[in-house]
């Protein structure tokens, strides 16, 4: 009878584990459980359902392309293999590749990072900066190619073209995105010469519009002491950048619409408000023409004529004053009110419910999917309007 060492049998199961078609290419799910991020760039933590429990370890390597960050029960599938650690005789799973479940890693981090920033007051309307009503020096800062700098400049020019507008090209999707927005914002800011900046982006895919999302980008949108406009994607897309700028716009050309008043509308007003005041002018003077027409002697008359000359001095410049005000801005006013009624619209949660949808909640819980629904599960239906109790008598994949 041979009588085999310890290390013998561990090196023996460690083998027989790593060479299991099932267990060296595996996708686990459960729930994390006294997670650890060591120094070392590695994560220990523990997966584990109803029913058992197993050790879990993801090399640096590895957890370096997490997209979001994991924590303690939360629930995740796990892609790695099952091996033996042979100095502990502990089995446990090698994590390759860590996502949330039900959800995808992307949302996940957007919305810590949303949470993180909130907590900071990166958003505070507190620190949101007045955006000009008619400056005259517009900072660009976006591809130098594609349809949404196009769309600006063509919008700006066609409102007012006495506007200077100034391109600082960015790289806006991709790897390093987010490091070049981060610089263009700091030499738009630095240069001093604009009065607005508007950062753009044309529409696209969660991971298009990714390079807004990072912290990296909010920070530096923040940072800025130039009030700042942010238009990224289109109406429904909302991103770091969106809540970090001193105003969010719903498009590119929605943004360049804000900056720039049609100068004829300016002017058409301006001319009305000096209109008025002539006439206004006129009545005093006539009014004052026949209050001292009785008066023969040139010496009464000569002190209010000058009193009369004097407050048509006063009414003419004030005329001039009112006009050039006109001009920096009369109809900006509109269509701020309706980019912020649009915004409180797009992101308030009643308008889904209001269309007919419901939120499925158990114990406080959504259920995202079909899957994690279960027969004679008690749950409530939240609708715009109230809440609905309900038994889930049957569930069909």
């Amino acid at each position: 009878m041979r009588i085999y060492t310890v290390g013998e049998i561990t090196r023996y199961v460690k083998a027989v584990l790593d060479e299991d078609a099932i267990l060296s290419h595996i996708f686990i799910e459960g729930e994390i459980s006294n997670y650890l991020r060591h120094s070392s760039g590695h994560s220990y933590f523990t997966l584990k359902d109803a029913s058992a429990a197993m050790s879990a370890v993801m090399f640096k390597g590895y957890g370096q392309t997490l997209a979001f960050k994991p924590d303690n029960g939360m629930r995740v599938v796990a892609f790695g293999r099952v091996s033996l650690y042979e100095k502990t005789g502990q089995y446990q799973l090698y994590v390759q590749k860590l996502e949330p479940s039900g959800i995808g890693a992307l949302y996940a981090a957007y919305q810590q990072l949303k949470d993180k920033l909130l907590a900071e007051g990166l958003f505070a309307q507190e620190w949101k900066k007045p955006i000009p009503k008619s400056p005259r020096t517009v900072a660009l800062v976006t591809a130098s190619t594609g349809a949404a700098v196009h769309d600006m400049i063509r919008t700006i020019q066609r409102r007012d073209s006495t506007i200077k507008i100034v391109v600082v090209p960015a790289k806006v999707q991709g790897d390093g995105a987010a490091r070049d927005i981060a610089r263009a914002l700091a030499e738009a800011d630095e240069w001093g010469g604009a009065e607005v900046i508007i950062l753009g982006r044309g529409g696209g895919s969660l991971e298009d519009l990714w390079a807004f999302n990072e912290e990296r980008t909010a920070r530096a949108v923040f940072g800025v002491k130039t009030p700042i406009i942010s238009a990224i994607g289109h109406e429904t897309d909302f991103t770091m950048a969106d809540f970090a700028a001193d105003l969010r716009a719903s498009t590119p050309t929605a943004a360049a619409e804000l900056v720039s008043p049609v100068r004829r509308q300016v002017y058409a007003r301006a001319r009305t408000y000096a209109r008025m005041l002539d006439a206004g002018m006129k009545r005093i003077l006539e009014k004052r023409r026949l209050t001292l027409s009785g008066i023969q002697s040139r010496a009464a008359l000569r002190r209010p004529l000058e009193i009369l000359r004097n407050r048509r001095a006063r009414a003419l410049a004030l005329t001039d004053r009112l006009t050039r005000e006109a001009r920096r801005g009369i109809g900006g006013r509109k269509q701020r009110l309706q980019s912020d009624m649009l915004i409180l619209e797009n992101i308030s949660p009643l308008t889904v419910l209001r269309r007919g949808y419901g939120l499925v909640y158990d114990s406080g819980v959504l259920l995202a999917r079909a899957a994690d629904a279960r027969q004679g599960q008690d749950v409530t239906v939240l609708m715009h309007d109230g809440t609905i109790a309900a038994t889930i008598t049957e569930v069909r994949l």
